[in-house]
């Protein structure tokens, strides 16, 4: 692996987005992999895109910077990022600072030691972490054991953000739900190609509530349901 894609989707993430940007430039990958930069600010109606265009100014690290004209979901704030994407591997960083970007090295090391072909960072692997509310992780949960079942794999996380992928296989699917759909979504037809190997790590979770901007709610919750059902039990990629 050569260069790693990190697609980043905002939406109304004044509070975080610039330091995101500079955990961006700071961030050295394993291996001596490069790393590009995929900015999308899903048209938000904060002083994000002020603050991104600041930060940008303020560090090295080369970035992408696409504003959309109106908001489309973080799924389809994705969908632009990976039309962008030229490395030989794409990750989601999410714009809210719940994930560490350095731990993004410890899905890559997996890909670089033949492990597996999709890696995903689980929150629910890590000792003494117990990731968000009880409610949410109930949800969490629920959702992940019909997505195993429906999808026929065995992961503990398929919410999570960070999914790597490689870029030649992610643009080459279907992907079509723009909302918070975009998880079952993925993981459906990931799993619809059963040469590929799969594979965990655990990764540090500080969840935010929604007074601190959490946008998930339990409407996405029941769209998730219906796309695990929809695109798992579809035989289309």
């Amino acid at each position: 692996m050569q260069k790693l894609s990190i697609i980043i989707p905002v939406f109304n993430e004044a509070a975080t987005i610039g330091d995101v940007i500079h955990a961006m430039d700071k961030l050295q990958l394993v291996g001596g992999i490069e790393k590009e930069v995929i900015l999308v600010n899903d048209a938000s109606t904060d002083s994000s895109k002020g603050i991104i265009e600041e930060a940008i100014k303020s560090v090295t690290v080369n970035i992408k910077h696409i504003d959309h004209a109106e908001n489309t979901g973080k799924g389809g704030a994705i969908h632009t990022g990976i039309k962008e994407a030229s490395g030989d591997y794409t990750i989601i960083q999410d714009a809210d600072l719940e994930l560490d970007p350095n731990e993004i090295n410890d899905l890559l090391q997996v890909v670089l030691d033949k492990k597996a072909n999709i890696v995903y960072g689980s929150r629910f692997l890590k000792e003494n972490q117990k990731g968000g509310t009880k409610l949410s992780n109930m949800a969490n949960g629920f959702l992940t054991r019909l997505s195993n079942v429906t999808f026929g794999i065995r992961i503990t996380d398929m919410e999570t953000c960070y999914k790597l992928v490689p870029t030649e296989l992610f643009q080459s699917l279907n992907l079509v739900e723009k909302r918070f759909g975009f998880e079952p979504e993925i993981t459906a037809k990931l799993a619809k190609s059963k040469e590929l190997k799969w594979a965990e790590v655990p990764i540090t979770y500080n969840p935010r509530t929604e007074e601190q901007g959490k946008k998930i709610g339990w409407k996405d919750g029941f769209r998730a349901i219906w796309c695990i059902l929809k695109y798992g039990l579809s035989r289309k990629q």
